[in-house]
């Protein structure tokens, strides 16, 4: 009998402490984390970020309010993830799995602001995106936004490429152009005219200019891609050779030849017009590429290609990333 009545005892026992792991445990890690967030006023969100073919980010979408302090609580049960959110300041370079990151965060005007994994988690690590709504406050921020200059210059960005009649024999290089120290026309010294012009037609009104009868094809090339990389900094290219590396040679290919890994099966413009090769562009096609003026390159990154499988990447970079990014794509084609 009292073995009996022991045994009970410890079968009680331990009935309590599975209860004890099972349900007060947690009941008190959660009340503790309530607790956390109601002291301080602060929201709790929680993101799981998976690899993309396991969902992505969960959820991948979240409405805010204006001032309203939120704790983003971060997790991946797969793999490395990070997150950025450059609208509200947020990076963070590295989700483990198994642990939790948090970051507080309050959004301080309305708008629609973008998210994306910054670590390489998979072949389909570019379409690891979200969006975060924010509403309240004043929308005069919102109103009194500009439309992109793409659609103030009227230009049609799924329009079939134009393609250079004249292209260089050689890499131009910018070295060799500065070494000239040739006159550039008033076109081509201001950046934001610069931008709405092409190399190739550039090189078309150069070649004509019977200034320059004493200067060879390979020379005017030299002078166009001095003119087109002069004003951008080794810091600014550095940095978006970076954003390059993280949001783009996925598909792209670090050589800029359209090659990625998550691009081979990708319809590119072809999705447009048979015609066209399938697959992402390639930076390093002299007859496309010196036929896009800098603006058109900047609205493909602002609208991302509606049917080419190549998603927005205006919202995750600031004004000056954009133009710099650009920048950027140019050096497959010009050298140093």
């Amino acid at each position: 009998m009292k073995r009996a009545r022991s045994r009970i005892k410890e079968e009680l026992f331990a009935l309590g402490v599975v209860l004890v792991v099972l349900v007060a445990f947690p009941a008190g890690l959660f009340g503790y984390q309530a607790w956390r967030a109601a002291s301080a006023g602060v929201k709790i969100v929680e993101i799981v970020a998976r690899a993309p073919e396991q969902g992505g980010f969960s959820p991948d979408r979240l409405s805010l309010q204006v001032g309203e302090p939120v704790r983003l609580r971060l997790s991946s049960p797969d793999v490395v993830h990070g997150l950025t959110i450059p609208g509200l300041g947020v990076n963070v370079d590295e989700i483990y799995p198994g642990k939790v990151v948090e970051v507080d965060v309050t959004p301080d005007k309305p708008g629609r602001y973008a998210f994306a994994c910054t670590r390489w988690c998979s072949v389909n690590h570019w379409r690891m995106r979200g969006v975060i709504e924010v509403t309240g406050g004043s929308s005069l921020v919102m109103a009194t936004t500009e439309p992109p200059l793409f659609q103030q210059l009227g230009i049609d960005l799924d329009a079939t490429p134009h393609e250079a009649q004249a292209t260089p024999s050689a890499k131009p290089s910018t070295d060799a152009g500065a070494a000239l120290n040739a006159k550039l026309p008033q076109d081509l010294t201001d950046p934001a005219t610069r931008r709405t012009l092409t190399p190739a037609g550039a090189f078309d009104d150069l070649r004509t200019d019977p200034a320059n009868a004493a200067l060879s094809d390979a020379d005017i090339w030299n002078l166009l891609a001095w003119a087109w990389m002069k004003d951008v900094s080794p810091t600014a290219l550095a940095r978006a050779e970076t954003l390059y590396a993280r949001d783009c040679a996925a598909c792209h290919g670090p050589d800029g030849k359209g090659k990625g890994p998550a691009g081979l099966n990708l319809p590119g413009m072809q999705k447009m017009d048979p015609a066209m090769p399938p697959g992402p562009a390639d930076f390093t096609d002299p007859a496309h590429m010196l036929a896009a003026s800098d603006v058109l390159l900047q609205g493909k990154l602002l609208r991302g290609g509606m049917g080419t499988g190549m998603p927005e990447f205006g919202s995750l970079y600031t004004d000056e990333e954009q133009w710099t990014m650009i920048a950027y794509l140019r050096t497959f084609l010009f050298a140093k």
